[in-house]
């Protein structure tokens, strides 16, 4: 007995460690960054810009990038930014009175500093980026704050949109939300969501196009509803990728409407469509397909989900450190059975429509917000 028992515990030790070894031998293929020095630099407000097309003032231009200097970074943003709820040319400009008090509303809320932390929930944000190069840098095209609650057990999807009109630190004037990865990648982007909405969030995952292409794939497609409407735009963003990648520029182009099953390239251009309706329904739209992926995955077999991790694991840029993906990797079975939330910020009827400095913007009542944003998460009342 004493043999068979030592026997067993040996094997128990083997196939642990064969595992613990395969685990980490997946996890070193993600681009992790060092968290300890992007929060050192984010502390001192020091912050790079993240558009990789632009380099550092100073720096000789036959490198193969563009000089750096802040108005033409201001301009690429603004080239990538279209409207959330509106068109442009019905948006009124807002009076010198309405922006001044809006900046001063801002300042009190970036002054307020009681940040919301709950040691049962973990809050990762969730970054598309636009990047048209796999494991390349880009912009923020998606962001989705990703909210597990142990307590509740649920996780909480809340989609933050792109054109909220807030304060950036750093910056004296107030820009768009999707301006500050622009200007300082991520790390900018957390600390802007940190002091404007006071949630204790540090973690961030960043997955490019290539990476939801796969995906999506790997699950078998997601099925949406195609208007005639849609066709032309979601065609458009797969000649674009089609392009990119060498391929034959009609492949996968969509010829009809109604509830289809859509592969990861036209899933990918179905949720990138701004021209549309409202970046409410573009939010929603981009939750329900993370939902479909997310529920096709639990009954994946493991030799396909371990196929799927090999193939976007070095598509995926975070700063969680590897004991941190460990123990959401052992921790997935349980998660898998939580129960999912969405939302959205800002919430309906709490933001106007704004047009500041040729921008148009969501004025958001923050206090507002960050009550119903802290009662989704965190479970208040």
């Amino acid at each position: 007995m004493i043999i068979a028992i030592s026997a067993f515990a040996g094997l128990a030790a083997v196939l642990i460690l064969f595992v613990y070894l395969y685990i980490h031998s997946m996890i070193t293929r993600i681009n992790i960054v060092d968290n300890t020095a992007d929060m050192a630099e984010a502390a001192e407000g020091q912050y790079t810009p993240y558009i990789s097309d632009y380099m550092q003032e100073g720096e000789a231009a036959d490198k193969g990038g563009t000089p750096f200097n802040e108005s033409s970074l201001r301009q690429e943003i603004n080239d990538i930014d279209y409207l959330s709820e509106e068109d442009d040319s019905r948006l009124p400009a807002a009076s010198e009175d309405e922006i001044a008090e809006l900046e001063r509303k801002l300042q009190d809320n970036l002054a307020y500093s009681d940040i919301k932390n709950d040691r049962n929930v973990l809050n990762i944000l969730l970054i598309g980026s636009d990047s048209r190069k796999s494991g390349g840098r880009g912009r923020s095209d998606a962001m989705i704050l990703i909210s597990i609650n142990k307590k509740t057990k649920s996780i909480i999807a809340t989609s933050i949109l792109r054109d909220i009109y807030l304060k950036i630190p750093g910056k004296k004037e107030g820009n768009r939300i999707n301006a500050a990865f622009a200007y300082g990648g991520a790390k900018l982007l957390l600390d802007t969501i940190r002091q404007n909405f006071k949630i204790d969030v540090d973690k961030y995952v960043i997955i490019d196009f290539y990476a939801f292409i796969d995906m999506v794939d790997a699950v078998g497609g997601v099925t949406v509803e195609v208007g005639k409407e849609d066709i032309p735009i979601i065609n458009g963003y797969v000649k674009e990728l089609n392009k990119l990648t060498g391929k034959d520029e009609d492949l996968d182009c969509i010829m009809e409407t109604g509830t289809l099953l859509l592969n990861g390239k036209q899933a990918l251009g179905y949720l990138r469509n701004r021209y549309i309706g409202s970046d409410f329904m573009r939010t929603a739209k981009q939750r329900e397909v993370l939902k479909q992926v997310f529920d096709k995955v639990k009954n994946l077999k493991i030799s396909a989900i371990t196929e799927l991790a090999g193939r976007i694991m070095p598509q995926i840029t975070t700063n969680l450190k590897e004991s941190e993906i460990f123990s959401l990797l052992l921790a997935l079975p349980s998660y898998i059975k939580y129960d999912i939330k969405q939302g959205s910020i800002p919430a309906r009827g709490s933001y106007k429509d704004l047009k500041i400095r040729g921008m148009a913007v969501l004025a958001i009542d923050f206090d507002k917000n960050i009550r119903l944003l802290h009662e989704s998460i965190y479970g208040e009342n």
